[in-house]
């Protein structure tokens, strides 16, 4: 019962600060280029705090998943109108802006979430001697930039071996065996034919805490472990670029896995493992109880992954998302002429609700698979 509270407040958490990241980059450069915010609101639904400064009203509001900042000009104009308000002329209308002012304050947000991320991913390298924790992909065919890569034997507990027995932690990183350093699966293996028992020095994957534990060796020379090869990328000579670097190489590597799962899917006709990539708040509720426990290193390149997800969500061209809201100011740009306002507003209104039905179909989705997915998520 305690771990599932602490599992809610620390999603609420997640959401809440990636939500006041995202917001809060709108605001400023709505502020920066001179047009009035009526309402910065974190979640959506009925208000549970609510205070007026200046011109702005920053809200609380009861359902933690997601916010947003209402702009004189971005949104339904009817909603002014009823107030006996003429500001379809006015200086602190967004409309009255540049084209480039405009993309400006939409594309603000993603750019606060990358920037975000960037400076987490800096704490975590620094944190970490300027590495990574291990990468269990073939780097082979990636063009890893600025990074020296390194190679590691990781390994997982199988839960009817011996190693479990030993209290061995259930993953991590093989260091060495009876005191002889070990970087493949064949020096291991060598050294564990013949034996009875072996002692292994396991560190964790960011390899701050580390151990030696004695291991008996079944008849089958087995001792319990699946062994997998992970890959350290090494930022030490670009220390001061490697924030940038960092994420680069990361959506690389994101990029060829899904490529892989897409042509795997394709080929056997199973899209199951591929589907449960494309997860919602349910999957992140997961992603937080399975890596709560695993350090503060952890947990925060678990916010900063999240932040650049949620930017790369942000700017898919659709009416409602910041890229999509992009894509209608450049088309006004191209056409020289401003669509009609209520129009859009129902097209972006229209967007959302069908945003929202497939929110709702992924958490559907989520919890039919919930077992495969607690499993994907250690």
């Amino acid at each position: 019962m305690l771990s599932t509270v602490v599992n809610i407040i620390l999603f609420i958490f997640v959401i809440g600060f990636l939500t006041l990241i995202h917001e809060l980059g709108h605001f400023l450069a709505a502020k920066a280029i001179g047009a009035r915010v009526y309402e910065f609101s974190l979640g959506f639904g009925p208000k549970l705090f609510a205070k007026k400064y200046r011109e702005t009203l920053y809200c609380i509001r009861i359902v933690p998943l997601g916010g947003f900042v209402k702009i004189l000009g971005d949104g339904d104009p009817s909603e002014y109108e009823k107030k006996g308000e003429d500001l379809s002329k006015s200086k602190y209308n967004l409309n009255n802006k540049s084209k480039v002012a405009q993309i400006f304050v939409m594309l603000a947000g993603v750019f606060m979430n990358i920037l975000f991320a960037i400076f987490f991913y800096y704490i975590i390298l620094a944190f970490n001697g300027w590495k990574t924790s291990p990468v269990y992909v073939d780097l082979a065919e990636i063009n890893i930039i600025a990074a020296d890569v390194e190679q590691r034997l990781g390994y997982s507990v199988l839960e009817d071996g011996n190693a479990i027995k030993s209290g061995i932690p259930e993953y991590g990183v093989i260091k060495d065996i009876n005191g002889v350093v070990v970087t493949d699966k064949d020096a291991l293996t060598a050294e564990i034919e013949g034996a009875e028992e072996i002692t292994l020095l396991v560190c964790d994957e960011m390899e701050a805490e580390c151990g030696e534990y004695p291991i008996t060796v079944d008849e089958e020379g087995k001792i319990g472990i699946f062994l997998s090869y992970g890959y350290i990328l090494n930022y030490s000579d670009h220390k001061l670029f490697s924030g940038p670097l960092y994420l680069t190489n990361n959506l690389k590597i994101i990029g060829r896995v899904l490529s892989s799962m897409v042509g795997t899917a394709k080929e056997t006709g199973d899209y199951s493992d591929l589907s449960n990539t494309v997860s919602g708040p349910v999957g992140i509720f997961l992603l937080i109880d399975s890596l709560k426990t695993r350090g503060f290193l952890v947990f925060l390149s678990l916010i900063a992954d999240l932040s650049i997800s949620l930017a790369i969500m942000n700017l898919l061209p659709v009416p409602a998302l910041d890229g999509g809201r992009v894509l209608i100011v450049a088309l006004e740009g191209v056409f020289r002429r401003d669509f009609d306002e209520k129009l859009k507003a129902i097209v972006i209104n229209g967007s959302m609700i069908i945003l929202m039905v497939l929110v709702v179909l992924i958490m559907i989705k989520d919890v039919i698979n919930i077992d495969s997915m607690k499993e994907m998520f250690g």
